[in-house]
């Protein structure tokens, strides 16, 4: 995933980690699905391809499952820097308290997403969405109904939709925020446009690059070897690496 940090930075992020990358992922669609957002006849494909899409990751992986266990994790670790003399009380006993709220939500959950599945309207939806140009009107009468009513009736919907998530997004939202806090940026410069490097297991990296350079990093790698190339957004003269020496700010977190 691709965020700006600011006009004259953008930070890149990589997962080492399968449930990592599926965690970004759904951190990326959930912005679809905001219920401040309402969805019209405007925006409505993309409100049920992010849909669709995080119901089909739910399926592939038990990512509640996933969640819990790695804020199990945070749990204990919390407990241990408990231990620390250096350590900031008053924030520490803040994160534990979320880290606990978020456990008890999501330990009682199902399968994410079955309800969901078996909803008339998005049941059928889903199958014509899969569809290139399948979403007319004469498809799926039951669309062009939905989206003719009035606007309440549609947000109602949605939200209900979307409580069918909040609790794990909440948690995934959580981890990924106590992943990202874990690590600080340090400079370190990619020789010829090329930096590898081996390392204690980790699971994400984030990478932060001035926007004056006039290239990209192209990430490879798993939780204990990695390496970053640098390419030119416009290749020259068919030549794409950029053989040069780049300064950049990168963050390893655990």
């Amino acid at each position: 995933m691709i965020q700006e940090q600011a006009p004259s930075t953008i930070i890149y992020e990589y997962p080492l980690l399968e449930r990592v990358r599926t965690y970004l992922r759904l951190e990326n669609i959930l912005q679809a699905l905001q219920p401040s957002t309402p969805v019209d006849q405007y925006n409505y494909t993309r409100y049920f391809n992010a849909l669709f899409d995080i119901i089909e990751l739910c399926e592939r992986s038990d990512v509640r499952t996933d969640v819990q266990k790695d804020l199990e994790r945070r749990k204990a670790q919390l407990k241990l820097w408990a231990q620390h003399p250096d350590v900031n009380l008053e924030q520490l006993h803040v994160t534990q308290a979320k880290v606990g709220d978020a456990l008890t939500a999501i330990q009682p959950m199902s399968r994410v997403g079955s309800s969901l599945k078996q909803h008339r309207l998005l049941s059928v939806l889903r199958q014509r969405f899969a569809m290139p140009g399948g979403t007319c009107n004469f498809d799926v009468p039951q669309l062009h109904y939905w989206l003719q009513q009035p606007q309440e009736f549609r947000d109602a919907d949605t939200q209900q939709w979307w409580s069918e998530l909040t609790v794990l997004a909440h948690g995934m939202l959580l981890e990924l925020e106590l992943m990202r806090s874990q690590a600080r940026f340090r400079r370190v410069v990619a020789v010829n446009g090329l930096l590898q490097e081996s390392t204690e297991p980790l699971s994400l990296l984030r990478i932060r690059i001035p926007s004056s350079v006039p290239a990209y990093p192209v990430t490879s790698g798993h939780k204990q070897r990695f390496s970053i190339r640098f390419l030119r957004y416009e290749p020259i003269h068919g030549k794409a690496s950029l053989d040069e020496d780049i300064e950049f700010e990168l963050a390893l977190c655990p």
